[in-house]
Formats: structure tokens, sequence, C-alpha cells
């Protein structure tokens, strides 16, 4: 009966994380070019062939390793061609495998009902569901490290035996082949969590000669492909340029952006505080090494020189064991003040942002989170009523000492929300962000195979929907090309336009004209208005 609950729960548990994922999934438009750089490097894999060394813009892409691309390639294969909606999908499917992941340690170190809870709780986490669903390689990094998290747990249970090592090398290695340097988290969190929960004198037991060999194997298709093809550009402009960059290229100061973090977490940052009171009274090894490998790992992503968002999306599983854990075992382990506490907190907190969405404030949101924001009565009416629903819940399991019915109506609350903008914000967020009407125009006024002109520094959201070459500008060559006749198309903002209109040639018009973002976007060619 145990094995069958716990197949039932985890069924349930994906069952309900896909369809929070990836019911938004490839609906809205592209528009982030980190999104636009694998899909056009996957394009060019399935015209081309260029399987290992793909090019972008004409050139070798060698910034980051081939496993992501590789991943929407082979989902756009069977339709020949890549979409919104196949480049989403490895992202899906690495949202969902981190989930299974979360729930696998949960229920390998606590049981099932912990396993549950902590799988529901990341899967109404803000911050992870707002990533999750978009086609970037951090998504599959997450999944790939707390798998190595797994590997490491049995590893451990079993006095570090080979097997069970090699397979969190493995996850490292294709942590690693997701996007590059970033996947070295869970080897770094590794040897950090076994250090402080049982000693560095047992860091020995990881067997690193084994993991090099295991790394090097996995990764060879990385820089054996790229240090053959390209090695010094390899070296020079990828491992020094573009990665020492990203580690030193802010100050001291702007690493503390990834205690965005806690508010991407919410609301169960709540229940982490309310966590933190109990741990002290009751100490636990294994919380110890997942406390410790989710720190390490946040202290890693606040090294990064540069704060985005999908950076901290390998956060999120850590939290959310820890929560689970807090839920369903605190009550009978003296936690059951702390928990009560904490849901009278969370219910004080979902009145506060009931009412702040009636308000008008909420309609002051603007750029990228504009789109998060119901537009019509209807949602807005239901996504309060949610909140209430949910608050009360919560209240009601405070006095009922009930807390983990309570933990799952707050998650089953919050992902009722979620579904609700997954299936509304990708309409509001093409109103917002649709650079496909710009690029169809340029298309148009461009013969296949030539080049559309851009300037100054057009993102690569362009370059997919126009389905041409394209050439960045600098001023110097637009301001030559504008100089004379008409002919092809150019695409750069209304504000360019407006000063270099009065040294172009009369036949240079705007023959199409969008608001994207906080700019309006110009095509200009022969004719127009």
């Amino acid at each position: 009966m145990s094995a069958v609950r716990s197949r039932v729960t985890l069924v349930a548990v994906l069952a309900f994380a896909a369809l929070v994922v990836g019911l938004p999934a490839g609906r809205a438009p592209l528009w982030d070019p980190n999104e636009a750089r694998y899909m056009l490097l996957a394009r060019d894999i399935l015209d081309r062939g260029r399987w290992l060394i793909p090019d972008l813009r004409g050139k070798p892409y060698l910034n980051k390793p081939q496993l992501f691309f590789w991943a929407v390639a082979v989902a756009s294969l069977p339709g020949g061609e890549v979409t919104e909606r196949t480049a989403a999908l490895p992202a899906v499917l690495s949202s969902i495998a981190t989930v299974a992941a979360v729930f696998a340690i949960g229920a390998r170190t606590w049981g099932v009902g912990t396993g549950g809870m902590a799988a529901l709780v990341l899967t109404s986490t803000i911050g992870f569901f707002a990533i999750g669903h978009h086609g970037q390689s951090d998504v599959m990094v997450t999944a790939w490290t707390w798998w190595a998290l797994y590997g490491l747990l049995v590893a451990r249970r079993a006095g570090y035996a080979a097997l069970p090592l090699v397979g969190f090398y493995a996850c490292v290695a294709g942590a690693i082949m997701s996007k590059g340097p970033m996947g070295l988290l869970g080897l770094v969190a590794g040897f950090v969590a076994v250090a402080v929960a049982d000693g560095w004198r047992d860091m020995v037991r990881l067997r690193p000669v084994l993991g090099l060999a295991v790394l090097v194997v996995l990764m060879a298709p990385w820089y054996g492909t790229y240090l053959v093809g390209h090695g010094s550009t390899f070296v020079g402009d990828t491992v020094v340029g573009h990665y020492g960059s990203w580690a030193f290229r802010r100050s001291a100061l702007a690493r503390v952006e990834s205690l965005w973090v806690l508010a991407y977490a919410l609301p169960w940052t709540i229940f982490l505080v309310g966590a933190a009171t109990w741990w002290r009274r009751r100490p636990d090894a294994e919380r110890k090494l997942i406390a410790t490998w989710t720190l390490a790992s946040w202290l890693l992503v606040g090294l990064s020189g540069i704060h985005r968002a999908r950076y901290l999306i390998p956060i999120y599983p850590g939290l959310a064991l820890l929560v689970g854990e807090f839920l369903t075992r605190a009550a009978a382990h003296d936690g059951a003040r702390a928990l009560r506490r904490t849901f009278f907190a969370f219910a004080a907190l979902a009145g506060v942002v009931a009412a702040f969405a009636l308000s008008p404030a909420a309609r002051l949101i603007g750029g990228e989170g504009r789109p998060w924001v119901p537009d019509t009565t209807a949602e807005i009416a239901l996504i309060v009523g949610l909140l209430v629903a949910t608050a009360l819940a919560a209240v009601t399991a405070a006095r009922r000492a009930a807390f983990a019915r309570g933990g799952l109506g707050v998650a089953l609350g919050l992902g009722a929300i979620l579904l609700i903008e997954g299936a509304r914000y990708p309409a509001r967020f093409a109103r917002e962000f649709d650079v496909r009407p710009i690029a169809a125009a340029a298309q148009a006024l461009t013969p296949p195979g030539a080049a559309v002109r851009v300037y100054p520094d057009i993102w690569l959201t362009y370059d997919f929907y126009l389905r041409r070459p394209v050439v960045e500008l600098d001023r110097g060559r637009v301001e030559q090309l504008l100089a004379s006749s008409a002919s092809g198309a150019v695409i750069m903002s209304r504000k360019s336009w407006t000063g270099l209109q009065p040294h172009a040639h009369p036949s240079w018009r705007v023959v199409a004209a969008r608001r994207v973002a906080n700019d309006e976007m110009v095509v200009l060619g022969r004719g127009g208005a």
C-alpha cells in the first residue's frame, strides 16, 4: 500500500505541475533574446545540420554548450520547424523533472507526504512558474542539479558507493552541458554540503578522481569540439571574456540582488521564516545537508556580476523542500505554535494582495510585469475570490491544527491562481511585446536570402521571425545607407529615425510602425507614409 500510495501521489503531483507549467508554454509570442538565441541555434541545426557548432548571425556560437539547443532541435524534428511551442517543450519537461526530483528527495528523506507537499510548494512558487514555461536553459540546469542531489543522497546512504556517485557526477555533467559553468552549482554545493553535514574529511569519499573522469567523458562534445574547431576563440573570447565578465562585471554591491529570491518565492517565504524558528529546537542531519546545498547554490548564483530572475530558479527547489518538511513534520515535533503563526501570517498577506488587486495601484505596474496584471472584472473577481478562500482555509487549518491539509489547500489555491494567469496572460503579453508585425513588414520588403539591416542593436527576437539574414549597422553605416535611394528594409526605433530622417534620402519612408515594450519600432523602405 505504501508503494501504491507513493506512485499515486507522484502521478497526481506531476499531472498538476504539467498543467500549471504547461498551460502557458509557447502561447505568447517570442520576446526574450535569450530564448530566441536557442531557437535560432536549433533552427540552424535543422536547416543546415550543424549539430556540434551551429551558427548565430553567420558566426559559430561558442558561448554555451549544446545540450539545450539540441533538445529544442529534437523537439522540433517531428514538425520540421522550430516554433514557440517546440522551443518551450524542453523547459516544460525540465520543470516537471525538477518537481519529480523534489518529490524523490523529500520522499526518500522524510516520507511520501513530505515529498508530495514539497513538490506542490515548488509548483505553486511564483518564480518557478514564471521561468519554468519559457525556453530557457536555466530550467534544464535546475532539473539536472536537483537530480544530482538525489544521487548524492543515495550515495551517502550507501556508504558512497561508486554507482550512485557516477549518477551524481553524470547529473552535474548534464547541468554543465545545459549552460556551461552555471552547471557547476551542483558540484560545488555537493562538496560543501558533505563537508558541513559530515565533516571536511568525508569529502574524499565523493571520489573526485572518479567524478573528474565522468565529467571529462560526458562533456567532451562541448569542450572537445569547440577547442578543436575554434580553440583560441573559445578560450579567449568565451572562457576568459564571456565567463569572466559574467562573474566580475559589476561591483560587490550588485551581488545582493540575489536576495530577490525571497520575493519571487512568496508566499512560501513566510513559511520558510516560520520553519527557521522551529529548526533551532529540532535539528535534523538530512535537513542540514539540503539547507547547506541550497544556501551554497544561492551564494554561488549571487556571485554573478549581473542579475536576471532566471538565474535564481535553481534555488526554489531547496526552499520548497524545507517548507514541505515544516508543513508535514513540525506539528509532531514541537512546531505547532510556529505553524499556527505562519498560517495566520499567510492569511494576512493574502488579504493584502487581494486588496491590492482591487485597487487602482495594480494598474500602475509597467514593463514586463504589466501582462501579469488581470484586466477584466471577471478575472480580478475570480483571483480575489481564490485568495480570500485560500486565506480562510489557512485560518481554519491553523485553528484545527490540520497543518498538512492547510498546506495542501494553500498550494492548490495558489496553483489555481497560476492556472488562471497561465491561461490569460499570453494574450496580454502579445499586445505589449509582439514583434511579428514589424518582422512581417520587413520580410515583405526583403527578397529570400537577402539581409535585413537593423540599427543599432535589435534583439535576436527579430531574427527568428524575419527568417532572413540580419546585419547590424553602426551610426556611420546607417547614415551612408539612408543617404542613398531606398532599397530593402531597415528596422530601428522611432527615436532613431527622428534623428536620422533629416539627412536621409526622400525615398526612405516609414512602411510599418508598432509599439513594442516602451519603444515604437519602425520599418523603413521605399514608399510608405
